[in-house]
């Protein structure tokens, strides 16, 4: 008989209220889990991750493509900015571009004898080392710091 008072007696509104706040505690709970977000799926097979910008849709965000920004992205160095001299200059790019961009100079020597140095695109193609190596790149900063030393101020 008291069980069956139990059941059948009207609840208490502390006893509702109560039972919701726990109800919303565990839904909670339940949707937002306690451990950390599962990192994102993989693209299915065949299937490749589109990005802003990549506009062959391979993945990436190729030089020439919308997405690229050329002065914050590679080599830094934009699209007609690159003399053919320097299209293997590898990571002495900019280097390269600069040295390319000189127009030529010469000094007078104490003993009188001068010297004449030729453009920058010209002392590039004459260098025996190949591009992209790090002799070559040597061979750049050699030409950039003779350049500092002897090239008339403007």
């Amino acid at each position: 008989m008291r069980l069956f008072r139990f059941i059948t007696r009207r609840p208490r509104p502390a006893a509702l209220l109560a039972a919701g706040l726990a109800t919303a505690l565990l839904g909670t709970v339940g949707i937002l889990g306690t451990d950390a977000p599962a990192a994102p799926a993989p693209p299915a097979s065949g299937m490749t991750l589109t990005l802003p910008g990549d506009d062959n849709r391979d993945g990436y965000v190729d030089e020439d493509e919308s997405g690229w920004d050329c002065r914050t992205m590679g080599n830094r160095v934009c699209g007609g900015d690159v003399p053919p001299e320097c299209e293997r200059a590898g990571d002495a790019v900019q280097l390269c571009v600069t040295v390319a961009s000189r127009a030529p100079y010469g000094w007078a020597n104490a003993d009188g004898s001068t010297v004449d140095v030729p453009d920058g695109r010209t002392m590039i193609r004459d260098l025996d080392e190949t591009p992209g190596t790090a002799p070559w790149a040597d061979a750049l900063a050699a030409l950039d710091a003779e350049h500092r030393e002897h090239a008339p101020r403007a």
